[in-house]
C-alpha cells in the first residue's frame, strides 16, 4: 500500500508514540533538547521522553507521545527529524 493511501486512514488529531533512532548523543538531555525544538517548532504536543541504548551503545532510540493535528504536520515532522543530524530512521 503506498504510504499516501495509508496516511488517507488515519483520523487527526493523531497521538502515538514516536520512536527517533539516532547516534547517542552526549547526554540524554542534549538529545531531547535537539528532537524537543523540532517538535515545538511545528507545534507539536509531547511528553514522557525516554530512551534505550541498543547493546553496543552507539545507538540510542528516543522515544515520546505525540499528537498530531493533520497530515501535512505528519508529513513534516518526520522529515524534520529525519534532516537531524545524527538520526538515522524516525518511526
Amino acid at each position: 500500500m503506498v504510504l499516501q493511501q495509508q496516511n488517507e486512514k488515519i483520523q487527526f488529531p493523531v497521538s502515538f508514540r514516536l520512536k527517533i533512532i539516532s547516534i547517542t548523543y552526549d547526554t540524554e538531555d542534549s538529545a531531547f533538547q535537539k528532537f524537543s525544538k523540532v517538535l515545538a517548532d511545528n507545534e507539536i504536543k509531547y511528553s514522557n521522553w525516554d530512551s534505550k541504548p541498543s547493546s553496543g551503545g552507539r545507538y540510542a532510540s528516543y522515544r515520546v507521545d505525540v499528537t498530531i493535528n493533520n497530515n501535512e504536520t505528519f508529513k513534516k515532522i518526520y522529515a524534520d527529524l529525519g534532516k537531524l543530524e545524527g538520526v538515522r530512521c524516525v518511526i
